[in-house]
């Protein structure tokens, strides 16, 4: 038996980056993010660095499998009804999903890389350099 969602009051401060807020059922969502961010102690600039590729853009994410059910399994649900009075949420962000209703497939990636750059104990501003 599929369910209905009731959420009285909802309320979001925030929802950036690619995320979803999804009101209803929906047969399939998916969110996807990318970033690069450098973070350096000087302001110094080096040009386009984003287009380099990372590792972390390109390996290939595991997919899980899930085993063959143990038992049979029923259920019986007393209300056709979930109903809820409120949902606050101070930020999504970043591939998150926020999802009232059903759905049959949600699929959520996030690749983030974050390179810190500071100045050593000489206090040299930091030099062009590839962290893996």
């Amino acid at each position: 038996m599929k369910r209905t969602s009731v959420v009285q009051t909802f309320h979001a401060e925030t929802l950036i980056i690619s995320s979803v807020l999804q009101i209803g059922d929906s047969e399939r969502i998916s969110a996807r993010t990318r970033a690069f961010a450098v973070q350096r102690q000087y302001e110094l600039f080096f040009g386009p660095e984003g287009e380099q590729i990372f590792p972390v853009f390109a390996k290939p994410i595991p997919r899980w499998t899930s085993p063959p059910p143990a038992a049979a399994r029923q259920t019986l649900h007393e209300s056709p009804v979930i109903s809820v009075q409120s949902v606050r949420v101070l930020a999504i962000s970043s591939s998150a999903i926020v999802h009232i209703g059903s759905t049959s497939t949600a699929e959520a990636e996030a690749r983030i890389k974050h390179i810190r750059q500071l100045a050593g104990s000489e206090s040299s501003a930091p030099t062009r350099g590839r962290d893996s």
